[in-house]
């Protein structure tokens, strides 16, 4: 039974660790990371129910540090996936002011939990036996705990408090780093109406001129129904650059006996070379 429940637990972890690796997308990939884990949460419940603990430190080490590690990352999880789905797409104010309010109740479970937070961080001991032994419940302190952990057997004073304890500080953090983004957005947007912000074209003419012609064959723009020359002179303007003689730009790019793209394939290996660092990251 013991190497059962070792086993799952290791599985578990390793799941985690991969599909948050591959975590792209909180809307699209979260519920199935959020299926996988409920139902090894599901097995790990059937074992430990049945299981005796050789020593009553084994019994604490379990509910104080191994469940409440693996089982933040689910409350963690569910969590931004509310968020994300329910996050307004309106104006600033209102997306930061969502956000804020998860701050809120973050803060609000600490202040009512502190003593117990605590106790938790400074790695004390003398009432482990209270808090992360089974058979002392207390049904009032685990009113918000999943459907799961309101089993005794599964389940002792604490150990759902302590894992949204570590769901919260991984909570906070992803709320201030989206804060942060709002706030960098905010400062730096403009309204499609505004005026532009100075940017003027500091590479070869050439390179330009690959993309515009790159664009106009792909027929990007207005479907294809637009004159090169046009093209050229909103990029020109936008750019500032003379752009009258787009068409000898295009014979200067033909006539290059090797790698006539040469700035467009510059561009495909520095977005690579940036993803290649994200994914590192």
């Amino acid at each position: 039974m013991k190497n059962e429940i070792e086993k799952i637990v290791s599985e578990l972890k390793a799941s985690i660790q991969v599909g948050e690796l591959e975590l792209y997308d909180i809307v699209q990939n979260v519920p199935s990371m959020i299926l996988m884990m409920e139902d090894a949460f599901e097995k790990l419940k059937a074992n430990v129910s049945k299981y005796e603990f050789l020593t009553r430190q084994e019994e604490i080490a379990f509910f104080k540090e191994t469940k409440p590690k693996i089982f933040s990352r689910l409350i963690y999880l569910r969590k931004i996936y509310y968020l994300e789905v329910n996050r307004p797409v309106s104006n600033y104010t209102t997306i930061r002011a969502y956000l804020e309010k998860e701050i809120d109740n973050i803060n609000s479970f600490s202040n009512k939990n502190a003593e117990f937070i605590q106790y938790y961080r400074s790695g004390q001991t003398c009432f482990d036996e209270h808090y992360f032994v089974r058979g002392r419940f207390e049904m009032d302190l685990n009113l918000e705990s999943f459907y799961f952990e309101r089993d005794p057997r599964f389940s002792t004073n604490s150990d759902f408090k302590a894992a949204r304890l570590l769901a919260n500080d991984m909570l906070a953090a992803y709320l201030n780093c989206e804060l942060s983004k709002l706030k960098y957005q905010e400062e730096n947007s403009y309204n499609i109406n505004d005026e532009l912000p100075p940017a003027k074209w500091t590479d070869k003419k050439t390179a330009l001129g690959e993309i515009i012609y790159g664009i106009h064959e792909e027929k990007s723009i207005n479907a294809g129904m637009i004159e090169i020359k046009a093209l050229a002179t909103i990029f020109g303007r936008i750019f500032k650059v003379d752009l009258s003689d787009i068409y000898r730009i295009f014979l200067e790019i033909r006539s290059r006996k090797t790698n006539r793209t040469e700035y467009l394939n510059r561009l495909i290996k520095a977005l690579n070379r940036r993803m290649d660092e994200a994914d590192g990251r």
